[in-house]
């Protein structure tokens, strides 16, 4: 046995990462686009509409040999690019239930990842999902499904908040904006009618991006695929500070 390795690349595959067969029961709603601006690391601005995307995933397969359960929220965002605006979504929050699909989410790819209890069920028509961390349901979503559909459903780039907190811990060492692109090719896809619900908690405030309209409730079978980062904009030093608000997901 050595900490030295030189198998690295079994160590940290390369992208693209798949999980085959995943199931993914999804609430779409619209909330308050002046909401969502306030947890938006600059320079992203929130989209018009306020469209916000929270789903909780069973992922029995992956291709770099880890399986587990994943829950998170994206809310619509837009990066002004030299070369014009670039719609996408952004991931304020992310919950799976294995260390090391939360170190590598977070590390490689800038998602604030946490560890939490995640289950997703479905008996006949039925599906729920909840996340559950610190004793608190966070998330609690239930879902009726009522016909299938065909076709892919996306919303651009996922746009991610990198950092890594200076040693001394005085501020950040590094900030940086990520764009990944996280496509699904679906098996089959059914909508339906349900509810989601938000439990207060001052860890975990997702309850704070709440719905004003409900849009749809959708599960789907299919392979995710996340493709490699790409850097939209790096902050170092003094520049880092104004991102510190953002960063309140990764402190516990």
């Amino acid at each position: 046995m050595s900490f030295y390795r030189e198998d690295f690349d079994k160590i940290i595959p390369r992208p693209p990462y798949m999980w085959p067969n995943a199931k993914i029961l999804a609430s779409l709603y619209i909330s308050k686009p002046e909401i969502i601006q306030k947890i938006l690391p600059p320079p992203l601005e929130a989209g018009k509409e306020g469209i916000v995307l929270v789903f909780v995933a069973e992922y029995q397969e992956s291709n770099f040999g880890v399986t587990y359960n994943e829950a998170a929220m994206f809310v619509q965002a837009s990066f002004p690019a030299e070369q014009g605006r670039i719609d996408g979504v952004y991931c304020p929050c992310m919950y799976v239930d294995d260390d090391v699909a939360m170190i590598g989410g977070r590390e490689i790819y800038g998602l604030p990842k946490k560890i939490a209890k995640i289950d997703l069920k479905k008996e006949g028509d039925k599906v729920k999902g909840t996340l559950e961390r610190g004793g608190i349901k966070i998330i609690d979503m239930e879902a009726t499904l009522t016909g299938r559909i065909e076709g892919t459903m996306g919303f651009g780039p996922t746009f991610s908040l990198r950092v890594f907190p200076s040693p001394d811990m005085e501020g950040l060492s590094l900030a940086e904006i990520l764009s990944i692109d996280i496509t699904t090719e679906p098996k089959e896809t059914h909508t339906g009618t349900g509810t989601i619900k938000f439990e207060k908690s001052e860890a975990d405030p997702l309850y704070e991006i709440e719905p004003v309209m409900n849009m749809a409730m959708i599960y789907t079978i299919g392979t995710p695929k996340m493709s490699r980062g790409t850097v939209l904009l790096r902050a170092v030093g003094e520049d880092t500070e104004k991102y510190l608000p953002f960063v309140y997901s990764r402190s516990y």
